[in-house]
C-alpha cells in the first residue's frame, strides 16, 4: 500500500478506537467558545461530541497525512483524479489573478460569458423574429441542474431582469408538456448543458423542445437564435440536431457537481447579471483561499471534514441531516447530496483496495421550521445517531422581521433541544450552527466552496478519488438496453 494511503487507514484506525468506548455511552459535548469564521460564514461546533484532547487529535492526524498540503496539490493543477487521470481544477473557474496555464482559457470564456449575458439582459441578442429573449430553458442533470438551480432560486429577489429561467432535469414529460404550453417560442432561448453531452435525459428532452420550435415555425439556421450548449463536446449542437448552437466550452478538469462555476452557470449570468456571478465567484475564491492559508484549527472545511469523520467512525453518527432556516436555500439539500454521496460514496481505495470505513454517508434534511412538524421526532427521541448541520442567516430578505425572528428563535432552539440528552429516548446527535450574514451570491458562493473543499478533504482523509462515479454508469447502460429491447 502507497505510504499516503498507510497513513490515511492508521489515522482513521485511530479514530475507529474510540467507537467502542462511545458505543454505548456518547462524549459529552464540547462546549465552550468554539466558533470558527471566514469569508462572511460562522461556524459553532461546541455542540459537537469530542473533548479539547480528541479535537486536537483530529487536527494531529491532518497533519500527519499532509492534507492541507493535498489540497493546496489539487489546486495547483496536480493530477489528483487518479482514475481518469486528470487534474481537479474547479478551483481555477473562480480564481482572477492564477497562472496557471489553463487559466487564459478561463478568463477568455467568462468574457464571452459576461459579453453574451449583456446582449440577452439588454435585447441585443433577439430570437429568430427579431423579438427580445423573455425566457431562458436551462436543460440538463445532476452537475449541470442542482447547483444552477439552487443559486437562482436562493437570489430571485436579485434579478433585475425581466428574463426567467425555466429548469428542465429529468424526462417525465409532464414537466416539458406544462411548460412549453407556456411559452413563445420566438422569444424563449434554450440552454443545453452536458459536459460530455452523451447524457440520455438531456439529449432527450433537448430534442423534444427542438421538435416544439419546429412546430412554431422556427427551424434549420433559425434554430441558431434560440439554441446554445454548454460542453466539452465540440460536436454538442450536432447531436441535438442544431450544428451552429454557440457552443460554451467546459474542460475534462472540471467535474460536473464541480461545475457550477463555468459556463454550467451562464442561466445564473443571463439571469442575475455579471456583477453579481462575479461575486458568487469572489467569495468561493475567498474561501479557496482561506482554506490553503488558515491555521488548521481556524480551517472551516478542514474542521468540518474531521469532525465529520469522527462523527461517522468514533460516534456511528451514520448520515448528515442537513437543516436550512431560510426558505431560499431549500434546494441546497439536493446540491449537498449530489456533491458528498456522489463524490464520497466509494468502498474502494486509490489502489483499488476495499475500504472498512464508512465513506458514502446519507446526505438527508429538509427546511429546519418545517421539519420540526415532521422528522424532528425521530431525531429528539428515536433510536439513530445523526450529525446535524443547522444553517441560517442573520438578516432577512423582506420587512417582515417578527416573521425572521420568530424562525430563528426556532432555529436556535432546536441547535439546542437536539442535542439535549433524553432519559426516553437512545438518539444522540451531534450539531453544527452555520450562519451567514445573509442570503447574497457572495455569501452562497463562500458556503458552496466551503462544502466543496470539506468534500475534497474527507476524500483525502478516507483515500478514495472524490472526482469519479464509475457506479452511476451501469443504470445508464441498462436503461439504454431496455429502451433497445422494448423498441
Amino acid at each position: 500500500m502507497p505510504e499516503f494511503l498507510s497513513k490515511t487507514q492508521a489515522g482513521l484506525a485511530e479514530i475507529s478506537a474510540y467507537s467502542d468506548e462511545y458505543e454505548k455511552n456518547p462524549p459529552k459535548l464540547l462546549g465552550g467558545d468554539h466558533t470558527l469564521e471566514a469569508c462572511g460564514v460562522k461556524v459553532d461546533i461546541s455542540r459537537q461530541r469530542l473533548n479539547e484532547d480528541e479535537l486536537k487529535h483530529l487536527y494531529r492526524i491532518a497533519e500527519d497525512v499532509h492534507l492541507v498540503e493535498r489540497h493546496r496539490n489539487m489546486m495547483q493543477g496536480k493530477q489528483v483524479n487518479s482514475s481518469e487521470k486528470r487534474a481537479a481544477l474547479h478551483t481555477l473557474l473562480r480564481d482572477p489573478e492564477s497562472s496557471l496555464p489553463q487559466a487564459e482559457a478561463v478568463r477568455k470564456n467568462l468574457d464571452e460569458m459576461r459579453k453574451f449575458a449583456y446582449e440577452i439582459r439588454q435585447g441585443l441578442w433577439r430570437g429568430t423574429t427579431g423579438q427580445r429573449i423573455t425566457d431562458v430553458i436551462n436543460v440538463g442533470i445532476g452537475g449541470s441542474f442542482a447547483g444552477p438551480h439552487f443559486v437562482y432560486d436562493a437570489c430571485q429577489d436579485m434579478n433585475t431582469s425581466s428574463i426567467a429561467v425555466h429548469w428542465v432535469s429529468n424526462v417525465d414529460g409532464w414537466v416539458l408538456v406544462n411548460l412549453l404550453s407556456k411559452l413563445s417560442a420566438s422569444t424563449t432561448l434554450v440552454i443545453v448543458s452536458s459536459k460530455s453531452f452523451g447524457t440520455a435525459e438531456t439529449l432527450l428532452n433537448a430534442e423534444t423542445i427542438r421538435n416544439w420550435f419546429i412546430q412554431q415555425g422556427i427551424e434549420g439556421e433559425e434554430l441558431c437564435k434560440h439554441f446554445v450548449v454548454v460542453s466539452s463536446n465540440e460536436k454538442a449542437g450536432e447531436k441535438i440536431g442544431v450544428p451552429c448552437a454557440r457552443r460554451f466550452p467546459i474542460w475534462d478538469w472540471v467535474g460536473g457537481r464541480f461545475s457550477v462555476w463555468s459556463a454550467t452557470g451562464l442561466p445564473l449570468m443571463i439571469a442575475l447579471g455579471p456583477t453579481h456571478f462575479d461575486e458568487f465567484l469572489r467569495g468561493a475564491h475567498q474561501m479557496d483561499m482561506h482554506s490553503i492559508e488558515s491555521e488548521p484549527e481556524k480551517n472551516l472545511p478542514l474542521t468540518l471534514a474531521l469532525l465529520s469523520i469522527w462523527n461517522s467512525i468514533a460516534l456511528n453518527a451514520g448520515t448528515l441531516c442537513f437543516l436550512p432556516y431560510e426558505h431560499r436555500l431549500r434546494h441546497m439539500i439536493q446540491w449537498l447530496q449530489q456533491l458528498q454521496m456522489e463524490s464520497l460514496g466509494k468502498s474502494r481505495l486509490t489502489n483499488g483496495e476495499l475500504t472498512f470505513f464508512p465513506t458514502g454517508r446519507i446526505v438527508w434534511g429538509g427546511l429546519g421550521n418545517d421539519a420540526q412538524h415532521t422528522f424532528f421526532q425521530c431525531l429528539r427521541q428515536g433510536v439513530a445517531r445523526t450529525a446535524i448541520d443547522i444553517l441560517w442567516a442573520d438578516r432577512p430578505a423582506h420587512s417582515l422581521t417578527v416573521h425572521h425572528d420568530f424562525l430563528l428563535a426556532n432555529a436556535k432552539a432546536q441547535a439546542n433541544v437536539l442535542v439535549t440528552e433524553d432519559d426516553d429516548s437512545l438518539a444522540m446527535n451531534t450539531v453544527n450552527v452555520i450562519r451567514v450574514r445573509d442570503i447574497s451570491p457572495y455569501s452562497l458562493g463562500a458556503l458552496m466552496a466551503m462544502y466543496e473543499h470539506k468534500t475534497t478533504m474527507l476524500g483525502n482523509l478516507f483515500g478514495i478519488n472524490p472526482f469519479d462515479q464509475p457506479g452511476v454508469e451501469l443504470g445508464k447502460r441498462l436503461a439504454r438496453d431496455i429502451m433497445n429491447e422494448e423498441q
